[in-house]
């Protein structure tokens, strides 16, 4: 869980200049689950294999659902608050904390400007396609007219990111998907942080 959250803000820092100037939609109109494959830069003498990450989103509170592959765990980002809840479903638990800027940045307008560069098809809907800029950064993504991401790129040599949808499901999301579950125990951060900075 740790590991998708971390590449989804890296991915949202990479893609945050396409929120901007013409300002199109940028989180859906409505209800609707979009599982994704997430790729980036091989390290090492091995290219590393695509994860597949699904997000749910709640037209009506906004809020949006990050599942990994592995089932283990999920994310619960409340933009507009700023606020993200971290579900560890096989243990039960959960933890709030603020959301990282960088992640949140994916589904805000920001100061940035992009071009709007031509239209494409991803996962069989049609989407219209922008380059985007922001101070030193670049990247590529393709939205569809009801604000669904299809597709999100940068162009870092270092550190070069893509996300693009493999299938896109219309369809009433229900409240309960969007809440810590009922009878997961509340774990406080500051806490286990001093607890992890405590010796023996």
């Amino acid at each position: 869980m740790r590991r998708m959250l971390l590449f989804l803000a890296m991915l949202a820092v990479a893609v945050a200049p396409a929120l901007a100037e013409d300002r199109p939609l940028v989180r859906p109109n409505r209800d609707v689950a979009v599982e994704y494959r997430s790729s980036g830069t091989p390290q090492g003498p091995a290219a590393e294999p695509g994860r597949e990450v699904t997000m749910r989103f709640a037209s009506r509170s906004g809020r949006i659902r990050i599942d990994g592959p592995n089932g283990r765990g999920y994310a619960i980002l409340d933009i507009d608050a700023g606020r993200m809840t971290v579900v560890m479903t096989e243990r039960r638990l959960y933890m709030e904390q603020p959301a990282d800027p960088g992640m949140t940045a994916m589904f805000q307008a920001a100061n940035a400007a992009y071009t709007k560069t031509g239209t494409d098809t991803v996962a069989g809907l049609a989407c219209t396609t922008y380059e985007a800029r922001i101070s030193d950064r670049k990247g590529q993504v393709c939205l569809t007219d009801d604000g669904v991401l299809l597709r999100a790129r940068n162009e870092d040599p270092n550190r070069r990111r893509e996300l693009e949808a493999m299938k896109v499901t219309y369809g009433d999301q229900p409240a309960s998907l969007f809440e810590a579950p009922a009878g997961f125990q509340k774990l406080d951060p500051a806490a286990m942080s001093r607890g992890m900075n405590t010796g023996p």
